[in-house]
């Protein structure tokens, strides 16, 4: 037998070196060949169960099932795939030398097998050296004759295994995982292969919430931890998710489902962990750390619905030309602005007009009064659209209505004159400047003869002709259009129109502050503002007033100074003891007279029952006042702190004796016109009956009791007398009811404001508490140390207060 080897260590082998070392290489590369076509088939299906579970890892599904099932999964994969390897691997052999030569000679079609030829034995003439030298003669020739060798590509027959190509779906899940993993493919795997039973996190814990939108003004909602059982929790779209995690040895995941591909930051170290996002769909949530399950919650995404707004009834003209615009918006969080868009017919210019709310409520009924008789576009046919945006952003638009808007109509000469070139000017007729120019010149000629008495007139003439001589712009043309109007203003009226615009504007500001809170010292400089304007207004409208003689005509309500500056104390009573919602009513209700108003020489009477009621309701206020009191008194007596003038127990309860015979003197007073709160009035003087027993008897505690039913049962009284005389004089409709008990810290009803049914007034313990309750919250905000969730928080109930 001769070797390869030696042949080419043989005196004369140096020219068969390279081919031998050529064979070699070829023959290496067989038995490699080899080992792949017996090895690849006995892995299968061990590979198949091993691939599975590390596309199940990539996936991250383990992070869905409890840990013990995790650890069972792994042990079973790694033990079916062991024993699989096992029976597959127990009876291998090794691809020898002899058969990887034959591997070449196959594949590479050598005939005479030249290169394993070597193990063959001669049949004759061993030890001859003659037939021996012969022999190594033959197969060199048969190694010099192999020419280019070759080696097939691996066969290794998984499909017999495989019938059903399982493994190409393996496959696909292995490159699919990789793919959704992404970066995080090491920590997958990681926590597939090492299931933790909570090692290191026995006890950590969470906590997690949702902050609604801050435009909701829902309060936040607070996760229990544990598993997800229960109905879905349902929150508002764009809602904020924030966990936190406590004492966790490793870093939790917070997995969103069905939205796989959206996983939250998770910031933090030293054991405490946070993360936030923001749900935008329905998911199911959970929150794992080191394969234990902290929470998991199922989430409804509430859509936020867009704002709904039309016309109350259709635009209208008041008695002093102005427009009045009645509408109700609607929105499921509430409606923060709503503005009227109006456009001419026949125009493209569009002019925006802002209609403030007076109450943030979900539901909105608002009247509007704006004087347009000043705008270029007065006297013209308009369509006026209605919009409302809700704290989301979202609009909505009624639809249009047409309308007139109302235009002055001057008697002055020189007025109307004026109110004329004004409107050339303003629709750009072909030379409107130069004609308006002629005409300014033509109305001052012979100052000494028109204006002898009238300097001021003439200077402010003269001054707009030389201001549209040299007025060059647009923003030039409009300020001699703006000084022509407000010349024929002074001209006419006697100023009636502009101390209507300027009650108008106090009125607006002084229903904003009430409705955003506004101290008590701005409400009062307010009111202060609103009764002089009024007087302003008044008087003015006393200037252009007609005589007459004859009674009103049937149905007319006839309102005289008194009426009115009753209801201005009505409204400073309310403001002051907390009640701004109704003083906010109260306050439309009388702008909505005064825009109606038509005043008139002639006297009138009437008012009788609505001076009664607005009489009882000052002495309800009174007598709240002193009941209030007494209970304070009747407090400190069963502390022994009593002031010996009270006269001790008998003496307070001769006080709330007296307290009880006035209010039989108010009711008295009133008569029928106390129906609409005869039940809460007869409630107080029952509990105003057992206070003066229990007082006589020295029980102070049930005293203080009974006194406090008949403080509340007042209060519902007279907020009811207060409805009532506003229904009377021609307020909005409003139903009355009994107190819901859902009040805020400053006695007012919560999710219905606008509202005074059972509006409750506060005492001054109350409000002093509120205030109290206002300060620490105020004082809280302020500090920056704070975290963003509860400085949001803080903000909200500051809005709400």
């Amino acid at each position: 037998m001769t070797n390869l080897s030696d042949l080419i260590a043989s005196p004369d082998g140096s020219r068969l070196r390279r081919e031998a070392r050529h064979a070699e290489a070829f023959i290496r590369r067989a038995r490699l060949t080899i080992w792949w076509e017996r090895v690849w088939p006995k892995l299968w299906p061990a590979s198949g169960i091993v691939g599975a579970f590390v596309a199940a890892g990539l996936f991250n599904l383990f992070a869905y099932v409890p840990w013990w099932i995790h650890t069972l999964l792994l042990l079973g994969a790694a033990g079916a795939a062991g024993y699989f390897l096992y029976r597959n691997f127990q009876n291998f052999d090794a691809p020898t030398w002899y058969e990887g030569a034959r591997r070449v000679e196959r594949d590479s079609t050598l005939e005479h097998r030249p290169i394993t030829e070597h193990h063959d034995v001669m049949a004759a003439g061993v030890g001859d050296a003659y037939a021996e030298a012969l022999w190594k003669a033959h197969i060199r020739a048969l190694l010099s004759r192999i020419g280019k060798l070759r080696v097939s590509l691996p066969s290794p027959q998984l499909a017999k295994r495989d019938p059903y190509a399982i493994r190409f779906l393996i496959l696909l899940l292995l490159i699919g995982g990789v793919i959704v993993a992404g970066s995080d493919w090491k920590n997958r795997l990681a926590f597939a292969l090492t299931p933790d039973a909570g090692s290191g996190t026995a006890s950590a814990t969470v906590d997690a919430w949702i902050n609604p939108p801050a435009y909701t003004g829902l309060p936040p909602i607070y996760l229990k931890p544990g598993p997800m059982n229960g109905a879905p929790i349902r929150v508002p779209v764009n809602s904020e998710l924030v966990v936190r995690v406590h004492r966790s040895s490793v870093s939790p995941e917070i997995v969103l489902s069905p939205s796989h591909d959206k996983r939250p930051k998770v910031t933090g170290a030293d054991d405490e962990y946070a993360a936030n996002t923001k749900l935008h769909a329905d998911e199911n949530i959970f929150v794992r750390a080191g394969g234990r399950t902290l929470g998991s919650w199922r989430t409804v995404i509430v859509p936020d619905e867009a704002p709904h707004i039309v016309f109350s009834e259709p635009p209208s003209r008041t008695q002093h030309d102005a427009v009045k615009i009645a509408f109700s918006a609607a929105d499921d969080y509430g409606v923060v602005s709503a503005r009227a868009l109006i456009k001419p017919v026949k125009g493209t210019r569009v002019l925006s007009i802002d209609l403030p709310l007076d109450v943030s409520a979900k539901t909105v009924k608002q009247t509007v009064y704006r004087d347009l008789t000043e705008n270029p576009l007065a006297g013209m046919d308009v369509t006026i659209t209605l919009e409302a945006k809700d704290g989301a952003g979202q609009t909505a638009r009624s639809k249009p209505m047409r309308f007139t808007l109302p235009a002055r109509i001057f008697t002055n000469p020189l007025a109307r004159a004026l109110v004329e070139q004004r409107q050339h000017l303003f629709a750009k007729t072909p030379h409107a400047k130069p004609v308006t120019l002629a005409t300014l010149n033509a109305l001052t000629l012979a100052p000494d003869k028109f204006y002898q008495d009238q300097q001021r007139l003439y200077l402010v003439l003269r001054s707009t002709y030389w201001m549209l001589h040299e007025a060059h712009s647009e923003h030039d043309i409009e300020q001699v259009q703006d000084l022509l109007w407000q010349t024929a203003m002074a001209l006419e009226g006697n100023g009636a129109a502009n101390a209507a615009a300027e009650l108008r504007r106090v009125a607006e500001a002084l229903a904003q502050a009430m409705e955003q809170g506004a101290p008590q010292s701005v409400i009062d400089g307010l009111m202060q503002r609103y009764q002089q304007a009024l007087q302003r207004y008044l008087q003015a409208m006393a200037k252009n007033a007609q005589a007459s003689n004859g009674p009103p005509p049937p149905g007319t309500k006839v309102i005289t100074p008194d009426d009115i500056a009753k209801m201005m104390k009505l409204i400073q009573q309310l403001a002051e003891s907390g009640s701004r919602d109704a003083a906010a009513k109260m306050l439309a209700m009388l702008q909505s007279l005064l825009e109606n108003m038509q005043m008139s020489g002639g006297s009138g009477g009437g008012g009788q029952g609505d001076k009664a009621m607005s009489d009882a309701i000052q002495g309800m206020s009174d007598l709240i006042g002193r009941q209030r009191q007494l209970m304070d008194k009747t407090y400190r007596e069963g502390q022994d702190a009593g002031d010996p003038k009270d006269g001790g127990a008998k003496g307070l309860s001769e006080q709330q004796g007296k307290l009880r015979d006035d209010l039989n003197a108010i009711l008295k007073g009133l008569g029928k016109k106390g129906a609409p709160a005869a039940k809460n009035f007869g409630d107080a003087g029952k509990a105003m009956g057992q206070a003066q027993g229990q007082l006589g008897g020295k029980d102070f505690d049930g005293a203080n009791k009974s006194q406090q039913r008949a403080l509340e049962d007042l209060q519902k009284g007279t907020a009811a007398l207060a409805q009532a005389l506003m229904q009377e004089q021609g307020g909005p409709g409003m139903k009355s009811g009994s107190q819901s008990g859902n009040e805020d810290p400053l006695g007012r009803e919560s999710g219905a404001q606008g509202s005074i049914n059972g509006g409750k007034v506060p005492d001054k313990d109350s409000i002093a508490r509120a205030r109290e309750i206002l300060k620490e919250l105020r004082k809280r905000a302020g500090e920056t140390g704070r975290s963003k969730e509860e400085l949001d928080y803080l903000d909200r109930l500051l809005k709400e207060f």
